[in-house]
């Protein structure tokens, strides 16, 4: 529902806020009052096309703002868009710069002109003079009249099984498509597989090798410090292991008479400890100096083996191992695609059948409403000031449709058929596809007649008309105000009049005026109740002149005829 409109710097209008309430809304106003420029900023939200000659003169730039309660439908939207809802609010803003940039928000998010009319149009459906009416393009038709039939939970069940069928016909097609690739990338992975395989590598063995061929570059060097530093501690008569044993025989003594000594002859036997510890290392080192055969060739060999791996596989030995993991993995995969391929098919298969079964229920279920719709819609139309019109609602082939078995139907993403309104609105003349042949005023009222007929069922929470009352009057303008009144039971409804017998049957009543400012016209909207709507009443009843005790007479009738029709009480203030 349409909760707030904020219109600032569009056209003749320098700012306006206008509160909407459930129920039947409507604006009023002489004519050129610019009581279709409210509707305009509607469709501009729609995602109508912007344009700098909407902005104000002398503003920078055209805003139009709107405050609405949110949907199921809504909010799915939103989501896709990666926008957080607003709690049970969604407010859509656009704004038109005076260079004709256009930006667009919803919930204060930027978005483009595509996702703010997908989001204003799960939320408004507009009837009037507008170029491209949502309700008549795409699947808008479709889903009105299961709107009225009550299909919207099966629709639901064969879009799922239709968009299952789709997915498992698009991977299909990607497994055939790609299955001569798969050899190559496999005869691929199975040389890079076998390179590394073959190559049986180990971490740590790389750091491993390059401490061997640093001992075996040096050998001799270190041959000659083994030697030299063995000697030092044990060999010969001035190796420090004898001069210690001698300086510890010297501090035991010592320590017999000086017992505070005692301490550095125990110190000097932990550095005995240390030193036969280093002494026991270099004499392995040596040993194992002596006993290995080392090939400085086969390491040369084996650390260019590893860098040549490095550079194709990974930045070290430990990611080239993960590397070949990998490797094997999309082997496998590749392997058991053709597995998948023929699950794919059997599966696609079902669902195709499951969804030629959704959409033969949806069908039949679809022809026996359209047949009810035709009739209610056609009965209504001589009240609707539309005698000799006929109306019927047809099929056609849907659009981008496939066929999901030979010998079967064609179906597409709202089932075997597409649905088109068509209207011939004189005696004789052939029935055309209702968006193309109706005129402003023709079209709001059919569209009022099939709403009329969906009272109270599913559909779009607030609609909004204008011209609906074009070339009508008198009776005719009695019966286009019960039916917007009725479909307002059910629905928020916004109505652009200049039919008091409209007007009267309205919960709400705006008043737009066109005045003067400072040398600048400018456009005014003030809501009316009690003695003001009774004037405004009288002046429309009145073609447009000032009230008289006649019209005001007139109007009062008006009034109590609506009043007793509805059964409500007595209005307010008059």
């Amino acid at each position: 529902m349409l909760k707030q409109l904020y219109i600032e710097d569009f056209v003749l209008i320098d700012r306006v806020a206008l509160e909407f309430g459930p129920g039947f809304t409507v604006l009023t106003g002489e004519t050129g009052a610019g009581k279709s420029i409210i509707v305009s900023a509607l469709e501009l939200l729609l995602g109508g096309r912007g344009d700098s000659l909407l902005v104000r003169r002398g503003a920078d730039r055209a805003r139009l703002e709107a405050v609405f309660e949110g949907n199921p439908r809504a909010a799915a939207l939103l989501d896709e868009e990666g926008i957080e809802a607003d709690g049970d609010e969604l407010i859509l803003r656009r704004e038109i710069g005076a260079d004709g940039r256009s930006r667009c928000y919803a919930n204060n998010r930027p978005v483009t002109v595509a996702s703010l009319a997908g989001l204003a149009g799960s939320l408004v459906e507009l009837h009037g003079q507008f170029s491209e009416l949502p309700a008549l393009k795409g699947r808008g038709q479709t889903e009105l009249l299961d709107d009225y039939a009550g299909l919207a939970e099966q629709r639901l069940r064969y879009e799922e099984a239709f968009a299952r069928w789709r997915d498992l016909g698009a991977e299909c097609k990607q497994l055939e498509d790609s299955r001569a690739e798969r050899g190559v990338l496999l005869d691929g992975l199975a040389y890079m597989i076998q390179e590394l395989e073959s190559a049986e590598l180990r971490e740590g063995e790389e750091e491993e090798l390059r401490e061997k061929r640093g001992r075996v570059r040096h050998a001799v060097r270190i041959k000659e410090d083994v030697e030299a530093a063995l000697a030092l501690i044990a060999e010969g008569d001035g190796a420090i292991s004898s001069q210690l044993t001698e300086l510890e025989k010297v501090l035991a003594d010592l320590a017999e008479v000086v017992p505070s000594a005692a301490g550095a002859a125990g110190r000097l036997a932990d550095v005995n400890a240390v030193l036969d510890e280093i002494n026991r290392e270099l004499a392995g080192l040596r040993a194992a100096e002596e006993g290995e055969a080392v090939d400085l060739e086969a390491i040369e060999s084996r650390l260019a083996l590893l860098e040549r791996l490095k550079r194709k596989y990974g930045k070290d030995v430990a990611g080239v191992i993960a590397h070949l993991d990998e490797l094997r993995e999309k082997k496998r995969d590749l392997e058991q695609a053709d597995d998948r391929l023929a699950d794919a098919e059997e599966e696609r298969a079902a669902a195709a059948e499951e969804a030629l079964t959704q959409a033969g229920e949806l069908s039949e279920r679809r022809r026996d409403a359209a047949e009810k719709l035709t009739a209610q819609v056609k009965a209504d139309l001589p009240a609707l000031g539309m005698e000799g019109a006929a109306f019927r609602v047809g099929f056609v082939e849907p659009s981008r449709a496939a066929l999901p078995r030979e010998g079967a139907p064609p179906l597409g993403p709202s089932g075997a058929e597409e649905v088109v309104f068509e209207l011939a609105a004189n005696p004789g003349e052939e029935m055309k596809p209702l968006a193309r042949v109706a005129s402003g005023g023709e079209l709001s009222r059919v569209m009022l007649a099939v709403r009329s007929a969906s009272a109270g069922r599913a559909g779009m929470e607030t609609i909004v008309f204008d011209e609906v009352d074009t070339g009508i009057g008198g009776r005719v303008g009695h019966a286009v105000g019960n039916r917007l009144h009725e479909v307002a039971a059910a629905r928020q409804v916004v109505c652009v009049t200049h039919l008091a017998q409209i007007a009267a049957r309205a919960d709400t009543q705006f008043y737009v005026d066109k005045v003067v400012e400072g040398g600048r016209a400018t456009i005014r909207v003030t809501g009316v109740d009690g003695r003001l709507r009774l004037e405004e009443l009288a002046r429309m009843l009145g073609g447009g002149k000032p009230p008289t005790p006649t019209t005001l007479k007139y109007a009062r009738e008006l009034l109590d005829t609506v009043r007793r029709e509805a059964g409500a009480g007595a209005e307010k203030g008059v």
